[in-house]
């Protein structure tokens, strides 16, 4: 006997939610109380036993704020076993079983069970566009003019990662990303990948679909499938390991006493694994990659425009937004910012006389070595979705390339004094001696990225001429990155919070590394 599900099989689920969600990988207001959790609406890919679908919930919190989650979820008649690995969606269900009896049914998170991620891609496959109950349509649609190179047979494996976002990987070679936190409009990646590969950059996961849905007069992006990037090797991990390699060497002889500047220099630059290659290409990459970002043949939205007065006042304005905010914290841990407040203020001062030249584009947005790959194939950019926590419209804004920049000279800074903590406490003698190598390990590959992006043929179009003006806004970026740097470990890994705080010192005040 076949059974069809219904909207009211899942009825009991909705119920079950609010005490799952939270425990999820990609749920992101775990800070948040959960009042109610109710769906909006449904896409049935497939209503017979085994069933698959698309749920779109309104989740409900005790201060009255709420947010939309997608759940691509699995209904069976028989428990999957082996059981997903914790923490997954599972949930039992009062209703018929494949035989129609009243068996109970099994919910799962299709993602979580390879068996269910390879029958939702197949569905998907086939989709095309698929009614919503109560309303809506979901869309599957080609990105390029190839078809996607589905393996045959499919194999897949999920990717337990800590981010907003849930992976799948199909036959080793196609990843399917789905997006679980949805905001109205299109999500900036598929906007970014597609206006990318139409402009010819090779430096990125090529993207080959695209799933949308749209309900109650909005759209909004539900996920895409991608070339998975094998063997590649992120590189805030290359730059930990070429720390690394250049302390073993120092540490024999790690005794407390400060070196030279010029000692430093020398360490670093003849170094074995040196990183700065790496930061070179990586200078060049990003730079091609905001050069593509400003063919004038992309789509309107996505289409570059002549920086604007307006457009240097309101990067001003979040940077003061963000540093008023947390001046308003009491916490005694933020008085080296409230220290270098008066310096900060100066710069915004400096750049309000700043005349607008070059571009504005839209950006990776949340650029860093965590951000960029390294496979056999060389260097790729990954997730342009920006800051999640951010709306779609803010993550859509056209900003100057030098946005990214920033994002990038400060992870090369972070990276040196992360790889410090990894070697020594800060208050140790061994620290005093092996932090004037990071910092010269900082300064070069920074210096060796910032050259290598000038130096792209046409990047002056996009940045306008070097010169001072210049130098204080990617200054100014650079603290702004910071700021967010802040606000992130005060909430997470406050013993991490004297990273950010110094560096906003030594921007403000001119310092180099």
């Amino acid at each position: 006997m076949t059974v069809r599900l219904g909207r009211a099989a899942l009825d009991p689920l909705w119920e079950v939610l609010p005490t799952q969600l939270p425990e999820q990988r990609w749920f992101a207001d775990k800070q948040k109380q959960i009042t109610r959790v109710e769906p909006d609406t449904i896409f049935w890919l497939q209503r017979e036993l085994p069933a698959v679908l698309v749920a779109v919930v309104a989740v409900t919190f005790e201060d009255g704020s709420s947010a939309r989650y997608q759940l691509p979820l699995g209904v069976r008649s028989e428990e999957i076993t082996p059981a997903p690995p914790a923490p997954s969606i599972v949930a039992r269900l009062p209703g018929p079983d494949a035989a129609g009896e009243e068996g109970g049914l099994w919910v799962t998170d299709v993602l979580a069970d390879p068996d269910s991620a390879t029958m939702l891609l197949e569905r998907l496959q086939e989709a095309g566009i698929v009614s919503g109950e109560p309303s809506g349509e979901l869309r599957v649609r080609s990105l390029g003019l190839e078809p996607a190179p589905i393996p045959s047979p499919l194999s897949a494996r999920t990717l337990a990662l800590e981010q907003s976002n849930s992976m799948v990987v199909f036959g080793e070679r196609l990843l399917l990303k789905v997006f679980r936190r949805l905001w109205p409009g299109a999500n900036p990646e598929l906007e970014l990948l597609e206006a990318l590969d139409v402009a010819g950059f090779s430096g990125i996961a090529k993207p080959w679909l695209a799933v949308e849905a749209s309900w109650n007069g909005e759209t909004h992006s539900l996920g895409m499938l991608q070339t998975y990037l094998r063997n590649g090797t992120d590189g805030f991990t290359l730059a930990l390991t070429s720390l690394r390699d250049l302390q073993a060497d120092l540490l024999p002889d790690a005794d407390g006493e400060v070196p030279s500047r010029e000692t430093c220099d020398h360490a670093v630059r003849s170094q074995g694994g040196a990183f700065t290659a790496a930061s070179r290409e990586l200078g060049a990459l990003v730079a091609r990659m905001h050069l593509a970002l400003a063919v004038p043949h992309l789509k309107p939205d996505v289409r570059a425009r002549a920086a604007t007065t307006a457009d240097l006042a309101r990067a001003r304005e979040r940077i003061q937004h963000h540093l008023e905010a947390l001046l308003a914290n009491p916490d005694p841990r933020l008085e080296p910012l409230r220290v270098s407040r008066a310096r900060v203020q100066m710069l915004l001062r400096q750049t309000e006389r700043a005349q607008p030249t070059g571009l504005v584009i839209r950006i990776h947005g949340d650029l860093h070595l965590g951000q960029v790959l390294r496979t056999d194939d060389g260097w790729h950019v990954l997730d342009f979705e920006g800051r999640p926590a951010s709306s779609i419209q803010e993550r859509s804004d056209h900003a100057s390339p030098l946005q990214d920049v920033a994002g990038m000279l400060r992870s090369f800074d972070y990276a040196a004094a992360v790889a410090l903590r990894q070697q020594a406490h800060p208050d140790e003698a061994t620290a005093r001696t092996l932090a004037p190598y990071g910092r010269s390990w900082a300064a070069i590959t920074r210096n060796e990225f910032w050259d290598a992006y000038r130096q792209e043929p046409g990047i002056d179009s996009l940045i306008g001429p070097a010169g001072e003006d210049q130098q204080a806004l990617l200054a100014l970026l650079e603290i702004g990155q910071a700021l967010y740097e802040v606000d992130y470990e005060l909430r997470t890994r406050p013993d991490w919070l004297s990273i950010p705080l110094e560096g906003i010192a030594r921007l403000a005040h001119g310092e180099d590394l």
